[in-house]
């Protein structure tokens, strides 16, 4: 247990508690499934009706204008031939499977259209997959309906076909509005078009506008990240994230500061200090905090994609590259255009892994989703466990954190702090190593 205590020596948690942030493992106690079975399972899997519950759906864009310096997500670049052929494919994919048991009788709660950067489609591209999705999918009446973008390539004539088509939340991967720091990463515009591009969407009123703002980037000095958190807020959009920079090995900006071309990232305590200034400047807003990473400053945003997801909701995948889930069973969907191209051809759904989850996996959902939104009811984990969790088990941590200044408890609900939400994976990360130690010794030992 001692393993996953916070560093007690330091005056500020923020910047020490740990000596890194690490990332929530997603497939722990998920078994994969052979490749020779998948096809035979997931016919299987499609064909049985689905638990009572929300869902969600998500649809994968691979395609991007450029390779953002720091984005370990690019895959394709953009072809108006390639991409017309994707969308058709997407299009037919969902329509196959939109009359299965598994599909059919619950509604959608929340749609995300991902990427890559789902706006370097052709407007009518945009409009088609947002038409198939709204008629072919058991929608709920006041879904939440995403699509992900940037400001490059992002036309009035691509919005306007969104809305037309049904869109109602828009979330734009700014990063930053200084223009020396933006075009470092590989972002073309510059602060003023990034203004004023949003301000096209929101005086159009339609749809929640939610800006998405990086901390930690190179150049990006305390000084410059207050002024990004000023000009987000006074654009009013209704939802930020703040996300601090993850310097992923093998991206362009990983190697560029290998090879000196730019400064070394940001150290941890510079990375938090960046956090604490994010996470005051909104609450002397008054801005609600849904995550510990989002703000949101409107009703209209409510971040149910985001939310459900970390709950461990259902979520039907589509399209090269998606990921998704289907009661006790995870899936990947192959990142190769290629092979997607071919197996959908033969009638096949491209799926590239197919993993079963264990039987905790609901309370590593609940303890995901509870740290997520700050706090956690201790109670409520013990009692889901029917008994499982031994009492007291996590009495010696909980107590080390909160003289650590991470978190407080009081009546079996744990709340975390500003630097408990910054660590807030560690935290998670450990709950579910404790879990899996507890529950599941032998697959540990394993």
């Amino acid at each position: 247990m001692t393993r996953y205590y916070a560093n007690d020596a330091g005056p500020d948690p923020l910047s020490d508690a740990f000596a890194r942030r690490t990332a929530v493992m997603p497939f722990r106690g998920k078994k994969r499934l052979p490749a020779e079975e998948i096809e035979t399972r997931w016919r299987a899997i499609l064909s049985a009706p689905s638990w009572p519950g929300k869902r969600l759906v998500y649809v994968h864009i691979p395609f991007c204008a450029n390779h953002c310096l720091f984005c370990g997500f690019y895959r394709n670049a953009y072809v108006p031939q390639t991409g017309a052929d994707y969308v058709k494919l997407v299009i037919e994919e969902i329509r196959r499977e939109a009359r299965a048991p598994a599909l059919r009788d619950n509604p959608v709660h929340a749609v995300y259209f991902g990427g890559g950067t789902p706006t370097a489609l052709s407007a009518r591209e945009l409009s088609d997959l947002l038409a198939t999705v709204r008629a072919e999918l058991p929608l709920a009446p006041d879904c939440e309906i995403t699509v992900e973008g940037r400001i490059i390539h992002f036309d009035p004539e691509k919005i306007d076909a969104c809305l037309e088509a049904g869109a109602n939340r828009f979330s734009i991967g700014v990063q930053s509005f200084d223009t020396e720091v933006r075009r470092r990463q590989g972002r073309r515009a510059s602060r003023e078009e990034a203004v004023r591009f949003l301000e096209g969407i929101r005086d159009r009123d339609r749809a929640a506008l939610v800006i998405d703002l990086i901390y930690g980037l190179p150049g990006q000095t305390p000084e410059v990240w207050h002024q990004d958190l000023e000009t987000a807020a006074a654009l009013a959009p209704d939802g930020i994230d703040l996300y601090g920079l993850n310097l992923i090995p093998g991206t362009p900006l990983s190697k560029a500061i290998s090879a000196g071309k730019f400064p070394a990232a940001a150290g941890l305590g510079d990375i938090g200090a960046l956090y604490r200034a994010g996470a005051d400047f909104f609450r002397r807003r008054n801005w609600r905090q849904l995550t510990n990473n989002h703000w949101g400053r409107t009703t209209r945003e409510r971040n149910i994609y985001n939310m459900l997801i970390k709950e461990g909701a259902d979520c039907l995948a589509f399209g090269s590259g998606a990921g998704g889930s289907i009661g006790r069973y995870s899936y990947g969907l192959t990142s190769d255009l290629q092979r997607y191209g071919e197996d959908m051809h033969a009638g096949r759904k491209p799926i590239g892994m197919l993993s079963a989850s264990d039987a905790i996996q609901p309370l590593r959902d609940r303890v995901t989703a509870g740290f997520e939104v700050g706090h956690l009811d201790l109670a409520g984990l013990e009692k889901a466990a029917g008994g499982a969790i031994a009492s007291g088990l996590f009495t010696p941590l909980l107590a080390q954190w909160r003289q650590a200044g991470l978190l407080t408890l009081e009546d079996e609900t744990i709340e975390l702090t500003v630097a408990g939400r910054f660590w807030y994976a560690n935290l998670i990360s450990a709950f579910h190593e404790i879990l899996q130690t507890q529950l599941c010794p032998t697959d540990n030992a394993a």
